[in-house]
């Protein structure tokens, strides 16, 4: 459980405080996350269906968005903990709120952050080095206590849905199957927005009919 929170505090950290070393992308916070739970299959399941939604995202400036660095890693907990067909429905009835409320958090970290940097505007204007230390020193920690508070809510959530007798529902893997159609619908729908128009887009649906090609006759 302990190595759980510490996980997603270091991929809290690697989305916004340390320099990203795509430790927070789903497939490695998740799959990582499967594997502290014992279920590596189920955690490589939830990091790959939020994946798909990841892929719609992107970030400009200091727009709001999901942050799938801890959700993966509470995702991935609790898609380790359930029986397989419910993997990716669990992955995405904790992962996808908790980006969303990430995502909130982020921002109410911004606007602290830059509360810290306009009361020590004078002394960074002057050139006072301990002063952008401990505004970096502070930033790091706020960033720390948002990601360990992220992993508990995730990981709590995650052991409250391992709880639920799933085989008592046989409808249940249908979650799974809306889960990963949002997920591709979510990652097809940002591909054509980046193709934009022209050579792009032919190019994509070339790709896309090449992978299903494969796909299907492999």
């Amino acid at each position: 459980m302990a190595l759980l929170f510490l996980w997603g505090t270091i991929a809290g950290l690697d989305l916004v405080s340390v320099p990203q070393g795509l430790l927070s992308r789903p497939i490695v916070a998740a799959t990582v996350a499967g594997l502290i739970a014992g279920n590596l299959a189920g955690g490589l399941m939830a990091g790959m269906v939020l994946e798909l939604y990841a892929l719609d995202v992107l970030p400009i400036g200091a727009s709001r968005y999901p942050d799938y660095s801890v959700a993966s890693v509470a995702a991935g907990a609790a898609a380790a903990l359930v029986p397989a067909q419910m993997a990716a429905g669990a992955a995405g009835m904790i992962g996808l709120p908790l980006a969303a409320l990430g995502g909130w958090t982020l921002q109410a970290l911004r606007r602290r952050n830059a509360v810290s940097v306009r009361r020590r505007l004078e002394r960074v204007a002057a050139g006072e080095a301990r002063a952008i230390w401990e505004l970096q020193r502070n930033g790091f920690f706020r960033d720390a206590v948002r990601s360990f508070a992220l992993a508990l809510v995730g990981v709590g959530a995650a052991l409250l849905i391992a709880l639920v007798p799933w085989p008592d529902f046989p409808r249940a893997s249908l979650i799974s199957w809306a889960v990963l159609a949002g997920g591709i619908a979510a990652a097809l729908g940002g591909a054509i927005r980046s193709a934009g128009r022209g050579a792009r887009r032919y190019w994509l649906a070339c790709g896309i009919t090449t992978g299903i090609l494969v796909v299907w006759f492999r």
